[in-house]
């Protein structure tokens, strides 16, 4: 084995058992002596292409996704950035659009939507999301008012008490309270009530998880809302298919899309999905404020 090189300060007589981080080139006896040394090797010192840094960078652009793949990667485990990785997927405000492969723009008679940027595979993912909050259906509430307590929580939270309620409450604001409503009229008519604030607000996230939040498919008795994948527009005969717990979501092509066709999800179950007449899926789907117009619906209830 080969010997550990000197200490790269001037005048040490240790021996280099420990390389920078950030380079893996200069080596150093200690942590001291690397604090001494940082005042001239900052100047050349340029972060090292490994598959470390690469997952670092990840985790601080938000891509979750592409980091976790790579973690996964590695040779040897780092619990650093997985614990890193499992903190920030608790932020609930993160998601990813793997590959550039979405664009989200206007859909006519359906407002936003995504559309592919790319053709796309079937089984490829599309988008990852993390879960801004979560209840179960036979909670001692409606879940969507369990989910909009929670949502509101993280909305007014302390702020500066963590990155993760500075990052919750900005989300809250700038994109959950952004989302559809159950009724597309309930938002104005909101607002022109002189209703109190408080309950004014509660009746408008409560509208918001109503209409957006999904059913988990590794448990269909929890639903989630994921704002990101709230934007997919729902279709009884979809071109994607969702894996979701009540903490992420992943969305898959399941099957061949071309460049420029709209993605579209089911908001229903994949089993009531299958068996389930256009009555019976109207009846649910009416329950999230919107009349389904897919082809496989107008199919079924011209036939």
């Amino acid at each position: 084995m080969d010997a550990d090189p000197p200490c790269a300060v001037g005048g040490c007589t240790g021996h280099g058992t420990k390389l920078c981080s950030r380079c893996g080139q200069k080596a150093y006896c200690s942590p001291e002596c690397q604090r001494k040394d940082w005042k001239v090797h900052k100047l050349t010192c340029k972060k090292a292409e490994t598959p470390e840094n690469r997952i670092g960078d990840l985790l601080r652009q938000g891509r979750l996704f592409s980091a976790q793949c790579e973690l996964e990667q590695l040779q040897k485990p780092n619990p650093r950035l997985a614990a890193e990785l499992e903190e920030k997927m608790k932020f609930g405000t993160l998601s990813e659009v793997v590959d550039d492969v979405l664009q989200l723009q206007p859909i006519e008679g359906f407002g936003l939507g995504y559309v592919a940027a790319k053709e796309l595979l079937p089984g490829q993912p599309l988008l990852f999301d993390t879960a801004f909050s979560s209840a179960p259906m036979d909670g001692d509430k409606e879940f969507y008012c369990t989910i909009a307590e929670k949502a509101i929580r993280k909305g007014h939270g302390d702020r500066r008490v963590s990155a993760r309620a500075d990052a919750q409450a900005d989300f809250y604001y700038d994109s959950i309270l952004k989302l559809g409503t159950k009724d597309s009229h309930d938002r104005a008519t909101l607002e022109e009530t002189d209703m109190d604030p408080e309950m004014r607000e509660q009746i408008l996230v409560c509208s918001i998880a109503e209409a957006n939040s999904m059913y988990c498919t590794e448990d269909p008795s929890l639903l989630a809302l994921f704002a990101a994948g709230a934007r997919f527009n729902h279709s009884c005969a979809p071109n994607a298919t969702l894996e979701s717990s009540k903490s992420t979501l992943l969305v898959r092509a399941g099957c061949a899309i071309p460049m420029g066709s709209e993605v579209t999800i089911s908001y229903l179950p994949h089993q009531l999905l299958l068996e389930a007449g256009a009555k019976r899926r109207e009846r649910l789907l009416n329950g999230r404020g919107f009349h389904c117009r897919c082809q496989r619906c107008e199919s079924e209830q011209d036939q």
